[in-house]
């Protein structure tokens, strides 16, 4: 019986909301944690927000779309995608996606695959835990989001990366004008514990929206200890790569959450090795430009994936 807690967190590291409430009374200002990812990430201008969800919603805006423009997703987007984009434009799947007004792409799992991208694509790099250093923008669009949840293991933030300082500006203006976000944060809490509650937070959760020194400590104690989850990262992928599907490149600055392998072990067998989501399809783009979609196992490599837990994987699907 699969727990609430793993239920929600399987692909990605696990949230612990009693973490999130310890660290809150731990005052950081917005501005501080966007200072410290600057200095981290030096090509690109972060927007603290609420959510990646949030994130998604404001580069929409930004992008000057409306109901009448298509927007593009990926085959596979959660719903949390589409509604996101179901509140500024029209969302657009399949095939025809790539030919789009605008285009959110899905950097799937943290591996590029799309390169040279017109300038007003979003990046979907919501679970790609970067080196410090690491070059934003990989396909060359004009927003980058990242999800804090979903690659730091808070349970709240996001990042919205603006090529444009100006750009940046304009929406931290945005944002800090809006409302707040107190209330939002303590539902995220609870909804760990009180699934029903998840509906009432994703019904408010698209706009600008001011950040909650609440939600601060948490997002900044997280960041001190990314140097060790890139180090915890890397062991783990060098110690799986080599059972990851082909035509992959191999990550080197960009750090997925997980590795998709070409196994045959039951969904049983992959859920004692605990691994709880099972098999889930990917879309492979070939060199030129062709798409497909594989079923893979997805290995879990994040912090919440033990390296215990990651031998016996390896073993089992030698």
């Amino acid at each position: 019986m699969k727990s609430k807690e793993n239920t929600l967190n399987f692909l990605w590291p696990v949230k612990n909301g009693f973490r999130g409430i310890r660290n809150a009374y731990k005052r950081v200002t917005v501005a501080h944690i966007e200072s410290k990812l600057q200095s981290m990430f030096p090509t690109g201008y972060p927007v603290l927000c609420t959510s990646g969800r949030v994130a998604l919603f404001i580069a929409l805006k930004e992008s000057n779309v409306s109901r009448k423009d298509m927007v593009g997703a990926f085959p596979y987007a959660n719903h949390c995608v589409l509604d996101a984009i179901a509140r500024v434009a029209t969302p657009l799947m399949g095939p025809t996606s790539v030919s789009a007004d605008l285009r959110v792409v899905y950097h799937q799992w943290g591996y590029v695959q799309e390169r040279s991208l017109p300038a007003n694509v979003i990046e979907d790099c919501v679970d790609t835990l970067c080196v410090p250093g690491t070059a934003l923008f990989p396909g060359g669009g004009s927003f980058e989001i990242w999800s804090l949840p979903k690659i730091l293991g808070t349970t709240s933030g996001g990042v919205l990366w603006c090529r444009d300082e100006n750009t940046a500006n304009s929406i931290r203006q945005k944002r800090d004008n809006g409302s707040g976000s107190t209330f939002q944060w303590m539902l995220r809490l609870l909804m760990y514990r009180f699934e029903k509650l998840l509906d009432y937070w994703q019904g408010a959760e698209s706009k600008y929206r001011k950040v909650s020194l609440w939600q601060t400590g948490e997002i900044w104690s997280a960041i001190l200890q990314w140097d060790a989850f890139v180090a915890d990262r890397k062991n783990k992928l060098q110690l799986i790569w080599k059972y990851a599907v082909s035509g992959l490149p191999q990550p080197s600055d960009r750090l997925p959450t997980l590795v998709p392998v070409s196994a045959t072990i039951s969904e049983e067998e992959a859920w004692r090795l605990g691994i709880l989501h099972g098999y889930r399809m990917m879309e492979k783009i070939g060199d030129d430009g062709s798409r497909s979609l594989i079923r893979v196992l997805p290995v879990p490599i994040h912090q919440s994936f033990s390296i215990v837990q990651l031998h016996k994987t390896v073993e089992q699907i030698k």
